[in-house]
């Protein structure tokens, strides 16, 4: 019998805490990360793979799944970016910023963007596309 694989588990799901106790709130995986719904849409997913830089044979010269990922739309990510500075578009997934672990301000960027979620800044999140029927 195939013993079954421990969930990962991940070290920065304190930034849910701002908008954890709403009541739409859950999690769920994706992408290898843990995902955060609130309010019908994915605001935040937790990447927690340090030292993967390369993606489909190119290398990136930092780590690319290590940190935050936002899902949001493309016209936020100027604002979202002159805020937060150390945000940057995810080179595989552009349309969504990307929070680095690495980044020297990465704790009081992550909670001050879980505090925005948590009052609703229309920025952030996107509403996931139905599947099935």
């Amino acid at each position: 019998m195939k013993r079954a694989k421990p969930k990962k588990q991940f070290s920065h799901t304190w930034v849910f805490e701002s908008f954890g106790a709403d009541p739409t709130f859950f999690q769920k995986r994706m992408f290898g990360g843990l995902a955060a719904y609130c309010r019908d849409r994915l605001v935040m997913v937790l990447v927690e793979n340090p030292g993967e830089q390369d993606y489909r044979g190119k290398c990136y010269g930092f780590d690319i799944w290590d940190g935050i990922l936002l899902p949001t739309e493309k016209n936020h990510h100027a604002s979202l970016m002159k805020e937060f500075p150390d945000l940057k578009p995810h080179p595989v997934l552009g349309k969504w910023l990307y929070l680095p672990a690495a980044a020297e301000d990465f704790e009081t960027t992550a909670r001050t963007l879980a505090e925005s979620i948590a009052q609703d800044d229309p920025r952030l999140g996107v509403y996931p596309a139905i599947t099935g029927a």
